[in-house]
């Protein structure tokens, strides 16, 4: 097994889609929108509901980005450690961990928002 740095698909995607959403996450969290908007922030139909939906759905969602940000980082790292792939397999092994994790985000958010707003 060779340690292949800088050419490995899922390694520069996943890092990269890692540092971005920590950085999008951590800005959100410092500076959450104060109120509902369709610029910016966690927006669902549900998460705009009201007010009280729209902070807890920022505040909830910008945890779970975190935890993904670094679940990514941390996964493109280890993929340093896996042979090399054919670049369309990395890709595609990237795009399904990082839509799954927005999928995961998205199911956890409104599920918590279902449960604890009765919309």
């Amino acid at each position: 097994m060779e340690l292949v740095k800088y050419q490995n698909v899922i390694f520069i995607i996943l890092t990269i889609v890692g540092i971005v959403f920590l950085a999008i996450s951590i800005f959100l969290i410092k500076f959450p929108p104060k109120k509902i908007n369709g610029l910016y922030g966690y927006r669902t139909s549900r998460s705009m509901q009201s007010q009280e939906a729209w902070d807890y759905s920022q505040r909830y969602s910008s945890k779970i980005m975190v935890v993904l940000g670094l679940v990514y980082f941390v996964l493109g790292v280890t993929s340093l450690f896996v042979p090399k792939q054919e670049d369309m397999v990395g890709a595609l092994v990237s795009i399904v961990i990082v839509l799954s994790g927005v999928f995961f985000m998205f199911y956890k958010t409104e599920r918590q928002l279902a449960k604890r707003f009765d919309f």
